[in-house]
């Protein structure tokens, strides 16, 4: 799922900040593991820290579609992202249609994208957007990067869900759009192949693929996923549903919180009225097993939590 447009998610904001002070006077740390860099409706990388900043979350991981967009937002800030590329795209066109990788027809240069890795200016990979291209996540075009990912120890957010819906796409966006792509046991050939390969599943399954999230994360245990979109678009009581069928089977530790830029208030709001959590459990969700999927070191985790003790 790509983003919405910042207009209503900017009043939607401010609309909804008021639901979030059971999380604010808490001051913990969150870490937003599904955003999209954009400048659609001239929203600006400032206009989004400022959002961060007023909801205590001290990292995102910023998808970006070109080699600029989300290297310019994470320029004054650099410790407040990591950036990943968001590919493939149908004709070098983003779903949101502007420019994605337009020199490699929708693909990154391989070898520009290990320099960037290796240089540190990038640490994640993902979106993936095979689901919007219309080919599975074992189609051996997409296997050099996931070998990269492997090799460079990278983790990898892949599109898992259905949606959006064709009423949802823009005019124009992805012609070869197949929903079936984005179930999760697709995935299997390609985790099988590359053992130490850790991938986090964006929207959880949504809901068709629900099922199918939750069986590829019992057998491999570096699957984690987050459930944006499930959190804020669809109704509370099957956000809250389909969370607990997480949890019931034993897979707290293995779930992320991610916005996928949509207002952090109204996502907060939910899941501090989902009252079968216990505070061990949101914390684990907003930011602890994120933490743990990206490596992040004691000395990063400390420095975020007295960031927002201040």
């Amino acid at each position: 799922m790509t983003t919405k447009t910042f207009g209503l998610i900017s009043l939607l904001i401010y609309c909804s900040t008021a639901f979030a002070v059971a999380q604010s006077k808490q001051h913990q740390p969150i870490i937003d593991v599904h955003l999209h860099a954009t400048n659609e409706n001239s929203a600006s990388a400032e206009q989004v820290l400022q959002q961060m900043d007023d909801h205590h979350v001290v990292l995102a991981v910023l998808s970006g579609a070109d080699r600029e967009l989300a290297a310019a937002w994470k320029a004054n800030t650099p410790h407040k992202f990591k950036i990943g590329p968001s590919f493939p795209c149908t004709d070098g066109m983003y779903p949101r249609m502007y420019p994605c990788f337009p020199e490699g027809d929708g693909w990154p240069d391989p070898d520009w994208l290990r320099k960037e890795y290796e240089e540190g200016r990038m640490s994640a990979m993902g979106e993936m957007l095979y689901v919007y291209y219309g080919m599975a996540p074992s189609d051996e075009r997409l296997e050099p990067y996931f070998k990269m990912a492997e090799e460079l120890s990278i983790p990898v957010g892949v599109h898992a869900g259905h949606g959006p819906p064709p009423q949802r796409r823009l005019k124009g966006c992805c012609p070869n759009f197949d929903e079936e792509m984005g179930n999760p046991l697709l995935l299997e050939p390609v985790l099988k192949k590359h053992p130490n390969l850790r991938i986090w599943l964006m929207h959880g399954g949504e809901i068709n693929f629900h099922d199918q999230a939750i069986r590829l994360m019992k057998k491999y245990p570096n699957v984690y996923t987050d459930m944006s979109i499930l959190n804020s678009v669809m109704p509370a009581e099957l956000h809250a549903r389909l969370l607990k069928s997480f949890i019931d089977v034993g897979l707290e530790d293995r779930l992320m919180f991610g916005s996928d830029n949509l207002p952090y208030g109204l996502i907060m709001k939910r899941l501090y009225e989902i009252d079968f959590l216990s505070d061990k459990q949101r914390r684990n969700i907003l930011y602890d097993n994120a933490a743990r999927f990206f490596d992040l070191s004691e000395e990063t985790i400390a420095k975020h939590h007295g960031e927002t003790e201040k």
